[in-house]
């Protein structure tokens, strides 16, 4: 029996750059359907989504593989719309995002949101040791205080998913070398080159988001 999962990103579909690492952890009993908060934009009504100074940004992807900061206020509209689309037509919807969103849950009961998931593997690994987070540089502010009831101890470095790999592999050596002992991409971007490259790189163990988080889903569907 194959299952569907809806795919809700933030940006523009297809993922190209993290589809095919779900897709292989999942294998072919799962069909990943996506869909996106800015699919069907023209480039006026994509500069209106922009988050102006000073205000929350969410980092995601265009399907030209270009880097944006998205208003969380602008999109969460369209985001709504998409996820019920994907939740009447799939088995699960996932949030292809490591933030939380609780009016997109709200209106999409069948949303599986990553952080929910990924708070209990990092409370698992991190919470005796030294936590190296990797991720945009507009989330590295918070992020030790985000993630502080679950790893105490946490050191950042920025790198963004749609920089060159070679940005995530220097951002993981300089943690390791201020004593990270283990790393962490947070950020639903990274796929699984990401994480062994830096692996190899510093011989430690390395979580990322949107893998730890497929694994958790060949268990759920």
């Amino acid at each position: 029996m194959v299952r569907k999962l809806g795919l809700l990103t933030l940006g523009q579909t297809p993922r190209e750059d993290v589809t095919p690492t779900l897709q292989f952890i999942l294998g072919k009993s799962v069909q990943i359907i996506e869909k996106g908060g800015l699919d069907g934009l023209s480039e006026s009504r994509l500069m209106e989504m922009l988050a102006q100074e000073g205000e929350p940004q969410l980092e995601t992807r265009l399907r030209s593989g270009a880097a944006i900061a998205l208003s969380k206020g602008a999109v969460l509209p369209r985001l709504i719309k998409a996820g019920q689309d994907l939740s009447r037509e799939c088995d699960a919807v996932l949030l292809l995002c490591s933030g939380e969103f609780p009016a997109l849950a709200e209106a999409c009961p069948t949303l599986i949101q990553p952080i929910h998931i990924l708070r209990g593997a990092i409370f698992a690994a991190a919470r005796n040791r030294l936590m190296g987070l990797i991720g945009p540089e507009s989330d590295l502010e918070e992020a030790p205080s985000q993630w502080a009831p679950y790893a105490p101890n946490v050191i950042c470095a920025a790198a963004s998913p749609y920089d060159s790999i070679e940005v995530a592999v220097a951002a993981g050596k300089s943690l390791a070398g201020r004593g990270a002992e283990v790393i962490f991409l947070d950020d639903m971007g990274f796929n699984e080159n990401h994480r062994t490259a830096i692996f190899r790189a510093v011989k430690r163990p390395v979580l990322c988001a949107t893998t730890l988080t497929a694994r958790v889903l060949c268990e759920l569907l």
